[in-house]
């Protein structure tokens, strides 16, 4: 058996016909089965069907075929052994056979649909009906079958159904189906279009004039053949008539351009779909030629292509949050997500524990994935997609994946790439894998398998993100909760809920707040846990939560559909493995949804992260993953790569400093743990504090006074961190507000650790009081005062502990070491220089008290406001917040700042305050002393100190700046004003009316006493700043560098690029002097301008 005699023609009706990318398929009378390569005519096979009966149908996927015969004649044949599997079930013809990825679907004379597993042939669904099934086809979740005067669509999973019947006229001979329509052919001599999915009847497509036997559907295209020997093509949406392809009929396949039609002249023929041409007739006495030079030459092709081109795919990775209170059953739920059994004892998740695994086996996956391997089978099957999936006779046409494919191919290949998420044909390839490890590490059969996938194939990706639900962690969650690109799973205890409601729902609301500040358009899902308390109420807790949550408005909340409930009850106590199928469900469901996991990403992208990965290391250097990226040619892409998998929760990749940017985490794992280790819990702290090496290090001491008063030591931080990556670790808490620099003296530390560098870890301060500094508050003399009110949303936890950060450090760097700051959990007393004031958290508002005798007072409020708005904007920008001010002359009276403003604007004498009293605006004159009190926020320039600066009478200007407009032009006016303020001459090109000519701009620098040179992303590629550089530098001018210090403006870069990219002759500029960070916010800008005036000075 397949064995080619050759010269052997074609003895009966070619009956079945079929093709892939690689092979034209036929099957007929004479019981034989034939095929031929599709790239020149060569036969390659000719082999008896292994029953000897007649065929009736023929399928191909790869390197297997599957063909139907009389007699019930079920077979799946490897195509390159000629071996054989019979499919056991059917008792007559089986009359139509497909392939669907990982399954075949038959149907029979013997009144059955039925599916098969391809791999094991075993039989998964068997439908009954009353009459003979001629036809059938399916797409994603429907299986469509014509039988008698109807065509019935049933639901996959379980054969339910049918959902539709559609009746028709003639018996059906044939169906295919894809995402937008079904068709059917008919003895009536129709063809009939319609839409999907609700499968309501759009065209009547008339021509034939004998029995439509088959119809194939691809795209826009149907194509029909009939006993009339006519082949006909059709467009779907107009449904006009494209083609008549005269002399054939029968059997027909369609893909991409290619019309394959058998006929009762016991020939095949191609066809050209776009002009309708003949190209190739087959007759059995073709050249011969070996099959395995043949098979899967497409696939290998189209992976080969795919992989220099690096082609985009959809990643299919989602982060899965779950939140809330501690011991709710956080991690007893992703125990029932994976199936694995229940742990009676309470497990208390330290920090945030990651998890890694899939929609499809929803088992942890212990080995770090790319999924490189895994997109590189889909681009090249979305490749071979272009010329259309395999099918058989009658089959759908997969255009559920097919138009997925061919649109993403639309935006991804053959224009030209400009980020990570995009492709080109046309841009210069790259060896991703090796050619000679190509063969090896991919199996090409599994590209033509996905190629022939009507369902969506891309199995769904999860990183379960388990956050401890302690409060002293809740310091650690923003940084990590994903803005987009997540979903949300809120656990509650139903018990508590039913026992405690008013605790219980007060903590419901924190979480889902929660969620609508860090990511409103997030999915949630609520689930219910404890179900072994209160299984039998479930209707008492859904009645709670609709009518007393009220923070459930606004909130994308998942339903429990199947159980009509607004929550997901899990019985986290039961061993069955599917006890969270539901939820598991859901969650896939909500995910598929999600905008981010069908992003589509680079081949090129993934490879960098997959050699990464293969490391094995905690973190790697920026230059490390750099050079990957240029080895890649995506060097140009590394910043941008590096978000997105960050964003993704994949890796941890901050800009804000050389040292966080120098630094990719790679198991994220790895820093929360060294994270938890500085804010731990106090189950947690016995481990540490009893750990032998601890007392041996003699950190006891300061390991109280970390936990006492938040206050660290340097050498207590090595020790908690293992002594690894301290300056990191140190930085990466800085940046995210959990730490800063603590100026001041703690004599509770041991005589040898006096000296020791010191820092704050505020978060530590929560619940922690103190009477006295309680009482000092209360009986402190205030002077101005002012409320930031929050209570329109919520005032985050974890808030008024990095304002205290922030205040501390700059209260460090202002007063003396005899005064340092006083704190607790909710209340501070701090000074900055010679002014005192008073910080405290009252439900959800912050009140700031300056002493009464304090100097500057209106400065000091001013400086605060500043920390405030950079701290919101750091954490929460969308927080919503009032500021209040209250009365100097009458302390019971508030009045909103913005009304006040629009009061002060309209040269009112008064206007109403908070509670509609009546007020003076000049009581209030005293807050806006030092200029506007917002002046971060509104751009207003405060009063600076003058600055005597006498300049060379030979000399216009003190400092001439140098920038390029698009990036830095915002940041250079903005310097313009504030040293001009200060008394300085500034040149500036936006400060000049009209074009500046060359001449113009070199004479401005030859007067100018020094250069100051913006730095920018692109700056060296501006020609004038060149030229401007040249010239200061031929002048021997002084020469300052300023750059940009915030990651989210367009013009931040590492500081290598600009070392990369300077101009040769200019390359020693970075030697001579360091360059300044810019600083937009009032409490940085002025160290910032004092520096700078400084440096100007001394130039």
């Amino acid at each position: 058996m397949g064995r080619i005699h050759g010269g052997g023609r074609i003895q009966g009706w070619v009956i079945g016909v079929a093709q892939s990318a690689d092979l034209v398929l036929a099957a007929s009378g004479d019981a034989y089965l034939r095929a031929w390569s599709k790239k020149d005519g060569a036969l390659v096979l000719e082999m008896k069907t292994p029953n000897n009966k007649v065929p009736r149908t023929v399928a191909v996927q790869g390197n297997l075929a599957a063909v139907g015969t009389q007699q019930g004649g079920l077979f799946l044949i490897d195509l390159a052994t000629a071996s054989v599997l019979r499919l056991q079930g059917h008792t007559n013809t089986v009359c139509s056979v497909i392939f669907d990825g990982n399954e075949i679907i038959s149907g029979s004379f013997d009144r059955t649909l039925r599916v098969w597993d391809k791999i094991s042939g075993r039989e998964t669904l068997s439908i009954d009906r009353e009459n003979w099934i001629f036809g059938v086809a399916a797409h994603e979740n429907l299986l469509v079958a014509g039988l008698g005067h109807a065509v019935c669509v049933f639901d996959r999973a379980s054969g339910h159904g049918p959902r539709h019947v559609l009746t028709e006229t003639g018996t059906v001979w044939a169906v295919a189906i894809d995402a937008q329509h079904m068709v059917s052919g008919s003895n009536d001599n129709k063809v009939r279009v319609y839409a999907v999915p609700s499968f309501e009847l759009v065209h009547v497509l008339e021509g034939h004039t004998n029995l439509v036997r088959s119809v194939a559907l691809e795209g826009d295209r149907i194509v029909s053949g009939s006993d009339d020997k006519t082949v006909r093509l059709w467009d779907a949406r107009s449904g006009d008539a494209l083609h008549v392809l005269q002399g054939h009929s029968y059997s027909v396949s369609l893909l991409g351009s290619e019309i394959v039609s058998g006929s009762d002249d016991k020939t095949v023929r191609l066809w050209d779909a776009e002009t309708g041409a003949s190209t190739r007739k087959l007759k059995g006495t073709e050249v011969v030629r070996s099959i395995e030079k043949v098979l899967g030459a497409a696939a290998k092709e189209a992976l080969k292509t795919a992989l220099a081109n690096g082609d985009a795919a959809e990643l299919g990775r989602c982060k899965l949050m779950l939140i809330g209170q501690g011991a709710a059953g956080k991690t007893s739920t992703v125990r029932s997500l994976l199936g694995m059994e229940p742990e009676p004892a309470h497990i208390s998740t330290v920090g945030v524990k990651l998890t890694r695994t899939d929609a499809e086996s929803w088992e942890e996956i212990k080995d770090a994935d790319s999924g490189f391997e895994r997109q590189a089978y889909r681009v090249a099957a979305l490749r071979m997609a272009v010329e259309g999936p395999v099918r058989g006779r009658g089959m759908a046409n997969k255009v559920g994946t097919l138009t997925r494919f061919t649109r993403a191919l639309a935006s991804t290949i053959g224009r030209t790439r400009k980020s990570g998420t995009a492709s080109s044909t046309t841009e210069e390839r790259v060896e991703l894998v090796p050619e000679a490890e190509v063969a090896q590490r991919f199996d090409v059969a599994e590209v033509e398998n996905m190629a022939g996938k009507t369902r969506l194939g891309q199995k769904i990706y999860f990183t379960i993100w388990d956050y401890a639900g302690q409060e002293v962690f809740y310091a650690l969650h923003h940084i990590f909760l994903t803005s987009e690109g997540g979903v949300y799973m809120l656990v509650f205890d139903m018990q508590e809920l039913l026992g405690e409601r008013e605790k219980a729902l007060k903590n419901l609301t924190f979480w889902l707040n929660s969620v609508k500040l860090h990511a409103p358009e997030a999915p949630v899902l609520l689930v219910g846990t404890h179900f072994d308390q209160a299984g039998d109420k479930l209707e008492a807790v859904e009645n709670i939560l609709l009518e007393d949550l009220t923070a459930l408005h606004n909130v994308k909340l998942v339903k429990n559909h199947s159980s009509k409930l607004s929550f997901f009850p899990v019985d986290n106590m039961s061993t069955a493995e599917d006890r969270a199928a539901d939820l598991r469900q859901a969650v896939e469901e909500t995910a598929s949804e999600l905008e981010s996991v069908s992003q589509k990403i680079s081949l090129r992208w993934l490879k960098v992260i997959e050699d990464l990965m293969l490391l094995d290391c905690d973190y790697v250097s920026f230059a490390t993953v750099q050079e990957l990226a240029t080895q890649y040619h995506a060097g140009d892409q590394t910043d941008e790569l590096l978000k997105f998998f960050h964003d993704l929760g994949m890796v941890v990749h901050l800009r804000a400093t050389a040292i966080l940017h120098e630094k990719v985490v790679m198991k994220p794992q790895w820093l929360l743990d060294k994270l938890a280790r500085v804010i731990a819990d106090d189950m947690h702290v016995q481990d540490i504090y009893y750990d032998k090496e601890l007392s041996k290090l003699e950190l006891v001491d300061d390991f109280n006074v970390l936990r006492n008063k938040s206050i660290g030591t340097r050498i207590l931080l090595k020790y908690l961190w293992a002594n690894e990556e301290v300056e990191y670790l140190r930085a990466f808490m800085d940046e995210t507000m959990l730490l800063s620099n603590w100026a001041f003296p703690e004599k509770a530390l041991a005589r040898a650790h006096q000296n020791e560098p010191l820092f704050l870890v505020s978060s530590l301060l929560k619940n922690s009081t103190n009477d006295s500094l309680s009482a000092e508050i209360a009986g402190m003399d205030a002077g101005l005062t002012c409320v930031l009110d929050f209570s329109e949303f919520f005032l985050p936890d974890g808030f008024f502990a990095r304002l205290l950060s922030l205040c501390a450090k700059h209260s460090g760097d202002t007063v003396s070491r005899k005064y340092p700051p006083r704190l607790a959990g909710n209340k501070a007393i701090l000074r900055f220089g010679l002014s005192v004031f008073a910080l405290e958290q009252i439900g959800d508002e912050i009140w700031i008290r300056v002493k009464r005798d304090s100097d500057k007072p209106a400065s000091t409020l001013k400086m605060l406001l500043s920390m405030f708005q950079g701290a919101r904007e750091a954490l929460y920008p969308n927080l919503p917040w009032e500021l209040l001010l209250q009365s100097p002359t009458d302390a019971s009276v508030l009045v909103a700042h913005d009304d006040l403003e629009v009061a002060r604007a309209s040269e009112v004498k008064s206007f109403e305050s908070m509670d509609a009293t009546r007020v003076k605006v000049a009581d209030f004159a005293q807050f806006f002393e030092d200029g506007s009190l917002l002046e971060d926020i509104h751009g207003t320039t405060g009063i600076d100190e003058f600055a005597d600066m006498p300049l060379d009478s030979r000399l216009q200007y003190h400092v001439f700046l140098s920038h390029k407009q698009y990036e830095a032009g915002d940041a250079c006016d903005l310097m313009a004003e504030k040293l001009k303020s200060r008394g300085l001459e500034v040149w500036v090109d936006q400060r000049t009316e009209g074009n500046l000519s060359t001449t113009e701009m070199k004479d401005a620098i030859l007067a100018s006493k020094c250069y100051l040179l913006f730095l920018t992303k692109t700056v060296f590629s501006s020609k004038a700043v060149c030229m401007e550089l040249a010239t200061a530098l031929e002048a021997e001018k002084p020469i300052l560098l300023v750059h940009e210090s915030d990651p989210n403006r367009v013009g931040f870069a590492n500081f290598s690029t600009y070392i990369d990219t300077v101009p040769k002759a200019a390359k020693h500029i970075f030697d001579a002097r360091e360059s300044m960070p810019f600083q937009r916010r009032l409490y940085l800008a002025e160290a910032f301008y004092d520096e700078l005036i400084r440096r100007i000075d001394s130039s």
